[in-house]
């Protein structure tokens, strides 16, 4: 098994089990490493059953692939994801701010493999 399918079939098998977590992977060729984010960084520190399956992806990753590299990373890290494979956890979701100040936007649809993208603009006089 190739190391990227090994890696985007957990992510997958991720994405499913833990739907809020945002998910973007990224393969650096000059470092032999697979950076792997997660959003947000709550969800990264706080979901203790996606921690312990983390801790066996990565043992499993280490005895199947020994000459690469891991980096997992979140919002706060250093490392950041320039130019993402692929992505999971980003298509159909909305932000809304609707705390009475009469801004809101809704993004539907938004991803590789989506073609729509609609933008709802209202302000409060």
């Amino acid at each position: 098994m190739q190391t990227v399918d090994f890696i985007e079939n957990w992510l997958k098998n991720i994405a499913i089990n833990f739907q809020e977590a945002k998910i973007r992977y990224e393969y650096r060729k000059s470092t032999q490493s697979h950076l792997i984010e997660i959003l947000p960084l709550a969800f990264f520190e706080q979901e203790e059953a996606y921690l312990m399956e983390e801790l066996k992806f990565e043992d499993e990753f280490e005895k199947l692939f020994p000459n690469e590299n891991v980096v997992f990373i979140s919002e706060d890290s250093l490392t950041k994801i320039q130019h993402s494979d692929f992505e999971l956890g980003y298509n159909n979701f909305v932000f809304d701010n609707s705390n009475n100040s009469g801004f809101n936007i809704e993004i539907v649809g938004v991803g590789e493999e989506s073609s729509v993208c609609e933008f709802n603009f209202a302000l409060a006089a």
